[in-house]
């Protein structure tokens, strides 16, 4: 006897169907299959080359013997980090993202909940697997070039944990929205993770289920039977998210639809300051309404004599200040994680993993988009900024102070990382010398993120350009901020294999200097940015005006 289908599982069903027939009756099936498959390939020759070029010298017997000793639970500490985000995401009504019309229509309706919710669930599960999965072979291919052990095999390693640890993040969310566990469990249960996987990384022991699955990332140089629990663990965690998920809450579903939406086409046209605005909102990271300390009143100075204005730099230090003391704990504890991933990431460049410089000064330029705030408040209020009666630029410039010596402090908290995890006091003294240069250049690449504001979508000087040269321009833009943050995590390359004369320490600060010539041009765009656009929008209304003068002059003979 055939099972009985609930009420409006039909009628869900074609609704569905019809969704995607309309979605993807404008697309060419075999012409997009082609394009994801020449992207594909190239992507993966230019992968296998670039991990060639800069995927570190091999590892000796006994380096490899360690790894695969300690790696099981280190790798277990980052899925627990993801479990962590995945848990608080579900105290706050995550982690799924829904339309706007399955909120109002689909969830309203008299079908059950678990029903309209799960096939949804399941979706953004494999979505985000399947983006894991790449990051996670890229990961095995950069472990291949220095381990021992077959391509396939770490290939298969990393993406296998790398999928299966977003699952295990998106199913434990899953859970705790669908049993409405709220924001305070969800924080417990995220420092609970953390701290086992902690435990175990501190004591060489492999007890939590993170580490457990962290072991198979292992596979290709040990294989130890017991990652096989942590897999279970996984398919346990979204199981368990796909039954509770009818107990998501529709208010929770509502909101997050509205700023999902509002996110995605931050995204699309490039914008980053409202993508970092729209997402705390949607973390509900709201700054405290008493701040950490009490700040001192600003001194203020004599006027300036060639202008007569007063009160030079000091009120917008405390300006600046009183925004960095009122960030919530929750801002400030990811600043200071980001500050261990760039230690971290910084001693493994040091140790020959040459590619992983770029995670330490991307870890520096998430972490000071966070510092900037500031600066960000100023450019996103343009009425008040204007009001002050200085250029915009010289303002930015004053307030970014703060956010400098607050960066200067993740920058030790990097450098303390990595020498509590193994560096010895050489990693702390390297460290603590980059600190003050990678996080100017972390913060000038956070400015010039911030202070570009969203791209002109309907600019007549833009409308001049030819479609390559608006194409640079595109890319500059999105390129050139965290570029201008790993520059500044570039002297340890230098560092690695220093002159006689110098030492590893002397070779490292031999090279500042080329990266704070590198933060001052970027920070005289920052300073004399408004002047540079004023005058590009005047040569080319100049140039539209002269144009349109000579075909007028030219018309009658050309009739």
């Amino acid at each position: 006897m055939a099972a009985t289908r609930q009420p409006g599982a039909d009628a869900l069903d074609a609704i569905r169907r019809a969704r995607r027939a309309r979605r993807a009756g404008s697309i060419d099936p075999v012409e997009a299959l082609y394009r994801a498959y020449v992207a594909a390939i190239l992507a993966g020759i230019a992968l296998w080359l670039l991990s060639g070029v800069v995927g570190g010298t091999r590892v000796g017997p006994a380096g490899a013997a360690r790894v695969a000793a300690h790696a099981g639970p280190v790798v277990g500490l980052a899925v627990a980090a993801i479990l962590a985000v995945g848990l608080r995401s579900g105290g706050k009504g995550g982690p799924l993202a829904l339309e706007a019309a399955d909120v109002r229509h689909v969830l309203l309706s008299p079908v059950d909940r678990a029903l309209a919710l799960r096939p949804q669930a399941w979706r953004q599960m494999r979505s985000a697997a399947v983006a894991a999965a790449g990051v996670g072979a890229l990961a095995g291919l950069l472990a291949y070039r220095r381990l021992p052990g077959e391509v396939v095999a770490w290939l298969a390693a990393g993406a296998v944990v790398a999928a299966l640890a977003v699952l295990a993040g998106f199913g434990v969310a899953l859970v705790v929205s669908g049993l409405r566990l709220g924001r305070a469990a969800g924080t417990l249960l995220a420092v609970v993770a953390l701290g086992w996987s902690a435990a175990d990384v501190l004591t060489g022991t492999v007890t939590s289920p993170m580490s457990l699955l962290g072991e198979v990332a292992v596979w290709p140089l040990r294989f130890r039977p017991l990652g096989v629990l942590g897999v279970l663990a996984v398919g346990a965690a979204v199981a368990g998210g796909l039954v509770a998920v009818g107990g998501s809450s529709i208010e929770a579903a509502e909101r997050r639809s509205s700023l999902v939406g509002q996110l995605r086409f931050a995204a699309t046209l490039r914008d980053l300051r409202t993508v970092v605005v729209l997402r705390r909102q949607l973390a509900q990271e709201l700054p405290r309404q008493r701040p950490w300390v009490r700040l001192p009143p600003a001194v203020r100075l004599p006027p300036d004599p060639p202008t007569g204005r007063g009160a030079r730099g000091l009120p917008s230090w405390r300006r600046g200040w009183h925004g960095i003391v009122r960030f919530p704990a929750l801002r400030l504890g990811r600043m200071a994680a980001l500050g261990v991933v760039a230690g971290l990431a910084g001693l493994g460049a040091w140790r020959g993993t040459t590619p992983l410089v770029v995670v330490a000064g991307i870890a520096l330029y998430i972490a000071a988009l966070d510092a900037v705030e500031p600066v960000a408040q100023e450019a996103d209020h343009p009425d008040r900024r204007d009001g002050y009666g200085i250029e915009a630029g010289e303002l930015y410039l004053r307030e970014a102070g703060p956010s400098l010596v607050a960066m200067a402090v993740v920058g030790l908290v990097g450098a303390a990382a990595a020498a509590a995890a193994g560096g010895g006091l050489l990693a702390f003294e390297v460290g603590a010398t980059l600190a003050l240069p990678a996080a100017a250049a972390a913060v000038v690449g956070a400015l010039l993120s911030t202070v570009q504001g969203p791209p002109s979508l309907f600019s007549a000087t833009d409308s001049l350009m030819p479609p390559e040269m608006a194409g640079v321009k595109n890319l500059v833009r999105t390129v050139l901020p965290p570029a201008v943050a790993v520059v500044g995590v570039l002297p340890l390359l230098a560092g690695r294999h220093p002159a006689p004369h110098l030492g590893p320490l002397g070779a490292t600060a031999a090279t500042l200097p080329e990266v704070l010539f590198v933060a001052l041009l970027a920070l005289s765009w920052v300073r004399y940015r408004d002047r540079a656009v004023e005058w590009w929008h005047q040569s080319m209304e100049e140039a539209q005006s002269v144009r349109g003068q000579g075909r007028q002059s030219a018309g009658p003979r050309g009739r």
